[in-house]
């Protein structure tokens, strides 16, 4: 930057063109609503429950099925749609489980992004169909024991989601979440 004699010389702020030391890189921030669920299933025999479980991330990471909701979706919908879509599995929605939020940075065209995930849970039972993982997004797909669903699953707050979803099949889950409101 260049000053000429006798104007005011004023301290280049951080992260200009032109300024001195470091420069900050670009960042943005991002919002993104999710609805997935726990779809559970007697196993056969009835030898207890089983949980669908979806691998991500080359086989590394076991997580619920859940995806972005559509604009005109209610949660619930989309939360039938993901697990079709993602899993190749057949549900109703019987109860929802709340929801949970959290923060991850990604690159988006080299500017730093963090990113608000807010995922909506359902207790969702299985209606029918067999596991096909979509290819596009899942690596994986499969019925566990709960025991062993909840050693695999990668994060806490969804292994939370799957014990909130047994406690409410456990009661039967009687509350149906398919109604008016975007749950």
């Amino acid at each position: 930057m260049r000053y000429s004699i006798g104007s005011r010389r004023h301290k280049p702020r951080r992260g200009i063109a032109g300024g001195s030391g470091s420069q900050a890189p670009p960042q943005s921030r991002r919002r993104v609503t999710s609805a997935g669920g726990v779809v559970l299933r007697e196993r056969a025999g009835g030898k207890g429950l089983e949980v669908l479980l979806i691998a991500i991330k080359d086989g590394r990471v076991w997580s619920l099925p859940k995806g972005q909701v559509e604009p005109g979706e209610r949660y619930p919908q989309t939360a039938i749609r993901e697990v079709r879509e993602e899993t190749g599995i057949e549900t109703k929605v019987l109860a929802p489980l709340g929801s949970i939020r959290y923060h991850f940075t990604v690159r988006d065209d080299g500017i730093q992004t963090t990113v608000t995930k807010e995922v909506h849970h359902f207790l969702m039972g299985y209606v029918g169909g067999l596991p096909r993982p979509q290819k596009e997004e899942v690596d994986g797909v499969d019925w566990f024991p709960v025991r062993e669903a909840l050693r695999r699953l990668s994060h806490q707050n969804e292994r939370d989601a799957v014990l909130k979803a047994l406690a409410r099949w456990d009661m039967k889950a009687p509350v149906n979440a398919t109604h008016h409101g975007r749950v």
